[in-house]
């Protein structure tokens, strides 16, 4: 198998917004994990609820392991890899009309397994808000997980409520009829974007079941409410997707105080466009502002990039922030350091005994 994996480079930015008193918004990024919560209860509760559930999942474990497996858990699907290869290659060798899926089933198996555990995450964020606030607050949440099972790269992501992961997609690997859009791709210079997660609210509904179009639902009067949240005893059930990932790949998660303030157009041209994912959330959160900002706004892009361009970034900011004493630590055993103390300076003075030496 292939040592060598993704992981990501990511930007982030959050406001309070132009007529909000408080910022009920949290954001993680922890290694290649990424979430964005909106929180709703009012003043101080919603802000801890999403706060609560952004820690919550992003100090899990589960995050810090490849496909969150335990060294047990790789074994044995080494072993469950090793075992369908075998079978494989029997009834090939029989002659029997089998599809050849070396691995895929086990794959499948696999990526269950860490979808359960990811749920129970999910369900632990959603006790420890009702434990705290009694209900009396709530929040949204979604998140991207770049991760691998085996040599397979791919992006785990979840939603809950109505914050939103969208994915800049290459026309060729664009397909309509299957994306889960509220309002149709941008095409921007060969990428679309995709809205990856679908709204749990009243008007995702009403547009699922025909009642409303989305463009209607943009300004719908009851646009805000939510039908799925966190830590408010109501349905939280999740939804997961599954992504293979690739080498340049630029997932977007942020709140609705973002999404609900820029078209669909103008978010993919400045994802397309705009190179480091720091300057594409800047330049994301700014446009918010300035087209209202009716809401908080919270942002993350996270890139899928090469561990040798993450190295590689590393030093470069090493070289660019290194300051003359950064050097001096450096070459540190290029020096020679001479030891001048001697015994009686070296040994331990009791406060006492100097006081009735030398006090007064």
């Amino acid at each position: 198998m292939s040592t060598s994996h993704l992981t990501t480079l990511a930007g982030s930015a959050t406001d309070v917004g132009a007529h909000r008193d408080n910022n009920e918004d949290s954001f993680a990024i922890a290694g290649t994990l990424h979430v964005v919560a909106d929180g709703m209860g009012g003043h101080e509760a919603g802000e801890v609820a999403s706060r609560l559930c952004a820690r919550t999942i992003s100090y899990a474990p589960l995050f810090t392991r490849p496909g969150g497996m335990s060294d047990e858990e790789l074994a044995a699907y080494a072993l469950e890899l090793e075992a369908e290869g075998e079978a494989a290659d029997e009834a090939e060798a029989r002659g029997l009309l089998r599809r050849r899926r070396q691995g895929t089933t086990a794959l499948n198996r696999q990526i269950m397994r860490t979808l359960e555990k990811l749920r129970e995450i999910i369900g632990e964020a959603d006790e420890k808000i009702k434990d705290v606030l009694n209900q009396r607050a709530g929040t949204t949440v979604t998140g991207a997980w770049l991760t691998n099972i085996g040599d397979q790269d791919m992006w785990f992501i979840f939603n809950v409520g109505d914050s939103r992961t969208y994915r800049l997609v290459r026309n060729d690997e664009y397909e309509p009829e299957d994306a889960n859009l509220s309002l149709s791709g941008a095409s921007v210079e060969g990428l679309h974007l995709e809205q990856v997660t679908v709204d749990h609210s009243e008007v995702q509904y009403l547009v699922d079941t025909g009642q409303i179009t989305a463009l209607e639902a943009l300004t719908h009067p009851r646009r805000n409410v939510i039908t799925r949240a966190l830590g408010t005893g109501n349905y939280w059930e999740p939804d997961f997707w599954v992504i293979p990932a690739r080498e340049g790949d630029r997932l977007m998660m942020c709140s609705d105080g973002l999404s609900g303030e820029l078209s669909h157009q103008y978010m993919a041209r400045v994802l397309a466009t705009v190179q480091h994912p720091q300057d594409a959330a800047d330049v994301l959160q700014m446009a918010a502002l300035r087209a209202g900002g009716r809401d908080n706004i919270t942002v993350v892009v996270a890139d899928a990039i090469t561990e040798e361009t993450a190295q590689k970034n590393a030093e470069l900011l090493k070289e660019l922030t290194q300051t003359q004493q950064n050097r001096l630590v450096d070459r540190s055993e290029d020096f020679e350091a001479k030891h001048t103390a001697t015994v009686e300076q070296e040994s331990f003075n009791d406060e006492r005994r100097l006081m009735r030496e030398y006090g007064e």
